[in-house]
């Protein structure tokens, strides 16, 4: 299993929010290109970019930054927040990113994922599926939505999505645990490859996701805090 370090940009700048509140920011530098080295020097085999204003206004809002991050990084870059429509997605592949996250998207626009999925294939496309109390939140994870985490797993798998990035925003930013029990449920009833965000703070709750089946799992706080050793995580993961 991967442990893969999250960069999330707000105003230009690497932040941590805390439950997805964008009120509650830590700043963790302005240099991003620094911040992706750091991770890279540490044996990082992947980096996960979120956008966090385009994820809340619909847009790459911080487009200049993704594109130096891409040709610095020689690590592949999965980049979400912001990527609505097939049209994001082929910009960002033609800018070189390896994979694209889909999240808004799969509640509001689904045919734009089917769309890049037909074009570019399942491996290059992933859904993340941000969750609070079962139910998905869209935008930025400011507006609740109607469905539920388990339908839109099955929606989402019905048009030929095989990777998921699966968030409890109860637990992200937290440094408290991974929700063991609905990622237990979630790959009892479906058979993807699931990444998962939210709570990870110890090398021992790495440990558990890996033997609960987990493919990856995305750590923001736990190793921008110290909490976690990316290049130790690296080696007890093996």
């Amino acid at each position: 299993m991967d442990i893969i370090p999250a960069i999330d940009i707000k105003d230009g700048k690497c932040v941590r929010l805390f439950q997805g509140n964008y009120s509650k920011e830590k700043v963790f530098g302005d240099d991003l290109i620094e911040i992706a080295s750091k991770w890279i020097d540490m044996g990082a085999k992947r980096l996960h970019i979120v956008d966090l204003d385009g994820a809340k206004d619909g847009s790459q809002k911080n487009i200049s930054i993704l594109k130096k991050l891409i040709k610095f990084s020689n690590i592949p870059i999965q980049i979400g927040g912001g990527v609505r429509k097939f049209s994001d997605a082929k910009y960002l592949f033609e800018l070189g990113v390896d994979k694209i996250i889909f999240g808004t998207s799969a509640v509001k626009n689904p045919d734009e994922i089917k769309s890049t999925i037909e074009k570019y294939s399942s491996k290059f496309v992933i859904v993340g599926i941000d969750a609070k109390n079962g139910m998905v939140q869209t935008n930025g994870w400011l507006i609740e939505s109607q469905i539920s985490s388990n339908i839109l797993f099955k929606k989402m798998i019905g048009i030929g999505v095989e990777q998921f990035i699966y968030t409890d925003i109860t637990r992200d930013g937290t440094l408290s645990e991974p929700n063991y029990e609905q990622i237990i449920e979630i790959l009892e009833n479906f058979k993807v490859k699931l990444t998962v965000a939210g709570g990870v703070a110890t090398i021992e709750h790495l440990m558990k996701l890996k033997s609960i089946g987990a493919y990856s799992a995305i750590s923001g706080m736990a190793l921008y805090e110290g909490k976690i050793n990316l290049r130790e995580a690296i080696k007890k993961l093996l």
